[in-house]
C-alpha cells in the first residue's frame, strides 16, 4: 500500500515526520530534527506537509457548482466580510464538495505560503500536499473533537470547519467550540485528547460544563498530537494549498530518478541494436549493390542492354517467340509442369531449355519415385518425359530425364 510522508512544519527549522498507509496506520517511527533531515526521509515517497493551523482559516461555504479555478474567484466575496486581511493579500484553496452539503475552502496570507514554501525548498522538499494541521482533527458524528497541545486547542465538531483557539483557556474554548442544542437529545459527545501532565487540569475544566455535553471521553495522547493529526489526514485529506499559482509544476525529474540505471541499460540496448542494424544495412546494401551491376553485366552481354527491366522484356519476348515458333509448350510452362510433378525430397541440380526440350538432372529417393515423376508428366498429355539414365547413389538415385513438349 502507497506510504505517504508527513510532515509538520514548527518554529524555526524544528519539524516533525511519519509515514502512514491509506488506512491511518503508521510505518516506521516517528522523527523529530530539521527540515534537511526530514529531506532524507522524503525520497520516494508522497510528501503532505502540515502548516501551523494559527495561520490559516478553515470554512466550508456554499458555493455554486464550478471548477476549482472558477471557484477561487467567487469565493473571497462569499467570505470577504469574515476576513481581517485584503483578500488581494491572501490565497484561496477549494477542497472536494462535501456530501451533507458545503465546500471546504481555506485561506493563508501569500506571504506565509511563500515562506513556507523557501524553508521547504532550501531544505529540499517538494510536497505534493501542503494543509492545515488543523484539518487533521477527526470528523466524527455528532462529536466535539479537541486536541490540546502547548497552550493551543484544535477542534472540529461535525461536518464543520476545523479551528485552532491560541491563548484561551479550555473553560472558554469550550463554551465558543459548543454548538447550540434544542434539547437534551441534541446534545453532543465531547473528546478530548491531551497529554498526560494536562489530563487533570483538562478534567477540571470538563466537569465544570459536563452538563453541557451528552457524554464525555478524555483521552492522553500518548504519541503526541502530531500523530493524531497526521493519521487523520492520511485517511482524509486536507484542504491542499497548493492550487493556482501554487500548484506544483511536473517534477518528472525526481520521478525518474528511480529508473535512472534501467532507463540508462534500456538506452544502451537500444544504441547497440541501432548500431548492429545499421551495420547489416551496409553490408545488405553493398552486397545489393555488387548483384546489381553483376545483373547488368550479364544482361549486357545477353542482350546488349544493362537495364535489368530490358533485360527482363527481351527474355520474356524470346521465350514467347519460341513458345509461339514451336506451336506448344514454353520454358516457364514446363518448368511449372515439373515443379507440380516433382516430389518436395526431390532435388535439381541442372536444366536446360532448347526447342520445346527440357534436359533434368536432379537426385530422387529411389528409382521409383524418379519413374513416378515421369509418368506425372506423361499423364498430362502435354509432354513426353523419358529417363535417360539412373544411378544408384549413397545420397539416393542420380537421373536424368528428357521432357520434351508435346505437338499441338
Amino acid at each position: 500500500m502507497a506510504e505517504t510522508l508527513f510532515i509538520r512544519m514548527a518554529d524555526g527549522d524544528v519539524a516533525q515526520w511519519a509515514a502512514f498507509d491509506a488506512t491511518g496506520a503508521i510505518a516506521g517511527s516517528v522523527g523529530q530534527g530539521s527540515l534537511t533531515t526530514a529531506a532524507a526521509a522524503a525520497q520516494r515517497r508522497r510528501c503532505c506537509v502540515l502548516a501551523p493551523g494559527v495561520d490559516v482559516t478553515s470554512a466550508v461555504v456554499d458555493l455554486p457548482a464550478a471548477g476549482p479555478a472558477r471557484l477561487r474567484q467567487v469565493v473571497p466575496f462569499s467570505l470577504e466580510e469574515s476576513l481581517a486581511d485584503d483578500v488581494e493579500q491572501l490565497s484561496f484553496a477549494i477542497g472536494p464538495r462535501r456530501v451533507a452539503g458545503g465546500t471546504p475552502v481555506a485561506v493563508a496570507a501569500k506571504q506565509r505560503i511563500d515562506a513556507w514554501l523557501a524553508r521547504l525548498r532550501l531544505a529540499g522538499i517538494a510536497p505534493e500536499v501542503l494543509c492545515s494541521e488543523a484539518d487533521g482533527v477527526a470528523n466524527v458524528p455528532g462529536t466535539l473533537v479537541l486536541l490540546i497541545e502547548s497552550g493551543r486547542i484544535y477542534g472540529r465538531f461535525a461536518e464543520r470547519a476545523p479551528f485552532v483557539l491560541e491563548g484561551v483557556a479550555l473553560r472558554e474554548a469550550l463554551m465558543l467550540a459548543r454548538p447550540q442544542s434544542d434539547g437534551e437529545s441534541a446534545k453532543p459527545h465531547l473528546l478530548v485528547y491531551a497529554q498526560a501532565d494536562d489530563v487533570e487540569h483538562v478534567r477540571r475544566d470538563v466537569d465544570a460544563l459536563v452538563e453541557q455535553f451528552a457524554g464525555v471521553d478524555i483521552k492522553i495522547a500518548a504519541d503526541g498530537v502530531f500523530m493524531q493529526l497526521a493519521a487523520a489526514l492520511a485517511q482524509s485529506p486536507g484542504t491542499n494549498l497548493l492550487q493556482g499559482a501554487y500548484a506544483p509544476k511536473s517534477n518528472w525529474l525526481a520521478f525518474a530518478r528511480p529508473w535512472r540505471l534501467a532507463a540508462g541499460l534500456a538506452v544502451t540496448a537500444l544504441a547497440l541494436t541501432l548500431v548492429v542494424q545499421g551495420a547489416q544495412y551496409m553490408q545488405l546494401r553493398r552486397a545489393d549493390q555488387a548483384l546489381g551491376e553483376l545483373v547488368a553485366s550479364s544482361c549486357q552481354r545477353a542482350v546488349g542492354d544493362s537495364q535489368p527491366s530490358a533485360c527482363q522484356r527481351e527474355v520474356q519476348q524470346r521465350l514467347g517467340a519460341s513458345a509461339s515458333s514451336a506451336g506448344g509448350e514454353d520454358f516457364l510452362s514446363t518448368l511449372a509442369a515439373i515443379v507440380n510433378a516433382r516430389d518436395p525430397e526431390m532435388r535439381i541440380d541442372a536444366l536446360s531449355y532448347r526447342n520445346r526440350t527440357m534436359d533434368l538432372q536432379l537426385l530422387a529417393a529411389s528409382v521409383p519415385a524418379l519413374d513416378e515423376f515421369a509418368r506425372g508428366l506423361k499423364q498430362t498429355k502435354r509432354f513426353d518425359a523419358e529417363i535417360q539414365a539412373a544411378n544408384q547413389k549413397d545420397s539416393g538415385t542420380e537421373g536424368r530425364v528428357r521432357i520434351t513438349g508435346a505437338k499441338p
